[in-house]
């Protein structure tokens, strides 16, 4: 009776389910992505129940715990097991368990259960949660406890049970405990008791007690969990501060380190409109989902419904404390995404009881756009990593005992196999280290051929010519031919759709660059075709 029931959100989560675990193990042993290696490192440095510091507080232990336990107990079942799939497959776990959280949600306010299937749906196929549940980093388990939280929020406002409360402040805890980002949600966990003791006809002495009884008791659950999940940062909180005054200042942008360049003269809310929501939501959920958020405010001035309250708190939390820092990578506003699904069927619910024909209409254009996109961005998984690719035609196309120059520093290199002589500098430094220039003056002397593994150095410093002028030019020069070297090949896995011989493919590489370069970056091979000087090289550096 169950299954009968439920089939259609069944079939929507065995789906979710689909396109979160295939290829978990992407990159074909290649892991580019360097938070997967901080967390291995952190993982490898465990030893129960001597050492348990993971001496590593960027993100939380939950997650460091959970691979390290995982692996301690199947290796009674295979002699070693790769913490990076580990951890790829808890953040497919975890992502798939939110498409649930995120239909119990809906069934809290919406009035109509298709539209909580859509949404569950609309998460189901997000692109930037499918991305997010491919690599072994903490934002697939945040992204649930978040959710679980606020599910349990809602029931509280709806039911006033307190086992709610406490649930809800257990889940916070917990996502903690994957990352301290996450407090931001204990704005509408207080909010939330303030909704429940609002309409109450008691004194405002009475109010006051009961609504400090409640905060201590969401405090206290929400500190117990903490600890219990991550210790570490109470027993060495000397370290946990120093990374967290280190990470902070990195996310506000009161220091510059070389892999934040992106942000440099950004809009806060536009990079994220323009460079971040259109590639992880699709441009139609985007648009459907901004319309219903604006509809979702209007609505609440005029009728306010304490659940809706609490879900926009909520959202406005997680998305104005990630939108308006300095660094604003995708994984910092993804706790977002489930949000715009949620809206957007918010929208479609409103429209149904105006004109079902106009709110079907809305939903077919909503869900065939959506689709599209997912589709064209899950084709990314179906073919072979792009540096597996790059590094076979290389293998089979250049000359052996070539002298191939390639571009270091923050980014994984491409697997060169055969016998090449490979030079390496890091670009980054090319500015203000006067023999760091020298020594790829040299190496452009040297070197057959030139490989530019990803656009994270060219594009950050071209765009800002004034504050990188040497790195600017150098990288004019290259692309106008200056250097002697000529573009011979390059290698893409765009997000693209085709059918029989049609193909359509999405160019995805001005997005915010950790959208692609940690999966799908563009790689570019260049031929020296003339020679110059170590001094005329030294000219371009200048």
């Amino acid at each position: 009776m169950f299954f009968k029931k439920n089939i259609f959100f069944i079939i929507i989560l065995l789906l979710g389910a689909f396109l979160r675990f295939y290829k978990l193990d992407w990159g074909q042993g290649l892991f580019a992505h360097p938070d997967e290696y901080h967390i291995a490192s952190s993982v490898a440095r465990l030893s129960f129940p001597n050492q348990m510091n993971p001496h590593f507080f960027s993100y939380g232990t939950v997650i460091i715990y959970l691979i390290y336990f995982t692996q301690e107990l199947i290796k009674y079942i295979f002699s070693n097991f790769n913490s990076f799939l580990i951890g790829r497959f808890y953040s497919a776990l975890f992502s798939t368990f939110t498409i649930f959280i995120v239909y119990k949600i809906c069934a809290t306010f919406f009035t109509r259960k298709q539209f909580t299937l859509i949404a569950a749906f609309l998460v189901a196929i997000t692109p930037g949660l499918i991305q997010q549940a491919h690599f072994a980093t903490p934002e697939s388990a945040q992204i649930f406890f978040l959710f679980s939280s606020l599910l349990f929020m809602l029931k509280f406002v709806k039911q006033n049970k307190i086992l709610y409360l406490v649930i809800a402040s257990i889940s916070l805890g917990l996502s903690l405990g994957v990352k301290v980002s996450s407090i931001v949600l204990l704005l509408p966990l207080i909010i939330a008791a303030i909704i429940i003791l609002y309409p109450k006809k008691l004194s405002i002495l009475k109010k006051l007690l009961k609504f400090t009884g409640l905060t201590l008791i969401i405090i206290i659950i929400i500190t117990a969990t903490f600890f219990l999940v991550a210790p570490y940062v109470f027993l060495d909180f000397p370290a946990f501060l120093s990374n967290l005054e280190y990470e902070g200042g990195l996310a506000m942008g009161r220091f510059s380190v070389f892999y934040t360049r992106q942000f440099i003269n950004t809009v806060p809310v536009l990079f994220q409109i323009e460079k971040i929501l259109p590639y992880a939501l699709g441009p139609f959920l985007l648009l459907f989902s901004s319309i219903g958020f604006m509809f979702t405010i209007i609505n609440l001035i005029w009728k306010p419904k304490k659940e809706v309250i609490i879900i926009t708190i909520a959202f406005l939390s997680l998305f104005i404390s990630n939108a308006f820092l300095f660094a604003k990578w995708t994984r910092f506003i993804s706790p977002t995404f489930p949000f715009f699904a949620i809206f957007a069927c918010y929208l479609l619910d409103f429209f149904y009881s105006k004109n079902k024909s106009i709110s079907k209409l809305l939903t077919i254009i909503l869900l065939i756009g959506t689709l599209l996109w997912t589709a064209a961005s899950f084709s990314i998984y179906l073919r072979p990593d792009v540096r597996i690719t790059a590094s076979n035609w290389i293998e089979e196309n250049l000359p052996g005992n070539s002298i191939i120059l390639i571009e270091g520093g923050n980014m994984i290199d491409i697997p060169l196999r055969g016998n090449f002589n490979r030079i390496g500098f890091d670009f980054y430094n090319l500015e203000e280290d006067a023999l760091t220039r020298s020594r790829i003056a040299i190496g452009l002397e040297e070197a057959n051929y030139f490989l530019v593994q990803s656009r994270r150095i060219f594009m950050n410093h071209q765009r800002l010519p004034k504050i990188f002028p040497k790195t600017a030019n150098f990288y004019n020069a290259l692309f106008a031919g200056k250097l002697g070297f000529e573009q011979i090949q390059e290698f893409h896995s765009y997000p693209t759709l085709q059918i029989a011989n049609w193909k359509a493919e999405f160019p995805d590489e001005t997005a915010e660059e950790t959208w692609s370069v940690f999966d799908h970056p563009v790689i570019r091979v260049f031929k020296k075709t003339k020679q110059l000087s170590i001094g005329d090289y030294a000219k371009f550096l200048e």
